[in-house]
């Protein structure tokens, strides 16, 4: 073998053995991560992904940013105090299964503040388990340098790491996403009558023997009733207004009536200075005749369906 030919190889080598260090580097796995912090990363992670989760609290950097998700003895969980969106609850149960925790990206505190880990400017995690003494605690910052990733460290370590997965953006979510905004589930095949009132002027939908309807006893346009049934099969807030927020000068208002008179679903409307956002307030089934329930926003196409013009509903009934 020649000495050129074995200072190619050697320079192979070599190059080879840099990609492979980089790929580490980069890629990241359990084992890559080494040291005691790392090790104990891992392991709050592990416990994290525990079936007996029974509360996860999120505090972001920003006011309004507090989360406290609770899971229920039916298995469902609430968003303080409120029903939570379960899509985004799985999500992020989906992404602590799947967090790994990979190269440490930096050992000194200077760069906290820098990576999102800072103790005043991060994502906390509170998750607690059922039956344990301690909470499992978890800081999460920026994205990580690959796709997807994010930074990470315990509250009580130096080291930041990078945990590949979707943790960060399942996570970072502020209080009032983590809601149910679904605030009517009506059972539609049940509706027999409708009252619709819209600027003082009501008028009721009925269903017949046949299923077709009548507004006030003449035949009803079926495709405007079946947008209405719709909207109140799965009626779904734009956003929620806050606590202290009230429903004033109610002008619209549909009311879903069961065989017995029972009531279905109850939803007012009222106007805000946008002409396409409407606020209100929206009752299930068993509601009294007043009206509980949270004050949220609407979209004004949507108050349009649910309580439509009596001359829209009007029409052949076909």
């Amino acid at each position: 073998m020649s000495e050129k030919t074995l200072r190619i190889i050697i320079g192979a080598v070599v190059v080879l053995v840099a990609a492979y260090a980089l790929a580490a580097m980069i890629g990241g796995s359990p084992s890559s991560a080494s040291g005691d912090d790392a090790r104990a990363l891992v392991r709050a992670l592990e416990d994290a992904r525990k079936d007996d989760l029974e509360a996860i609290r999120i505090v972001g950097p920003e006011p309004g940013d507090s989360t406290e998700l609770v899971r229920g003895a039916d298995g469902t969980w609430s968003a303080n105090g409120k029903p939570a969106d379960s899509a985004a609850v799985a999500r992020l149960m989906d992404a602590l299964e799947e967090a790994r925790v990979g190269h440490l990206a930096a050992a000194n505190p200077d760069n906290h503040a820098r990576l999102g880990v800072a103790a005043d400017s991060t994502w906390q995690l509170e998750l607690r388990r059922a039956g344990a003494d301690e909470p499992i605690r978890l800081l999460l910052g920026e994205n990580g340098p690959s796709y997807p990733s994010v930074y990470a460290r315990l509250p009580d370590a130096d080291e930041v790491f990078v945990v590949s997965g979707t943790l960060g953006n399942a996570a970072r979510r502020r209080a009032a996403d983590w809601r149910d905004r679904v605030v009517v589930r009506a059972d539609t095949a049940a509706v027999r009558r409708i009252v619709v009132t819209r600027d003082k002027a009501t008028y009721t939908l009925a269903r017949g023997d046949s299923a077709r309807w009548t507004v006030d006893g003449a035949p009803a346009d079926s495709g405007t009733v079946a947008e209405l049934l719709r909207e109140l099969a799965r009626l779904e807030a734009q956003a929620f207004a806050p606590d202290s927020a009230t429903l004033d000068k109610v002008t619209r208002s549909v009311l879903a009536l069961g065989e017995a008179g029972d009531t279905l679903a109850l939803v007012r409307a009222a106007p805000t200075e946008q002409s396409w956002t409407w606020r209100a307030a929206a009752a299930g089934k068993g509601a009294a005749s007043g009206l509980g329930g949270d004050v949220f926003e609407l979209a004004g196409w949507r108050v349009d369906r649910i309580a439509p013009e009596k001359g829209k509903v009007a029409g052949s009934g076909g």
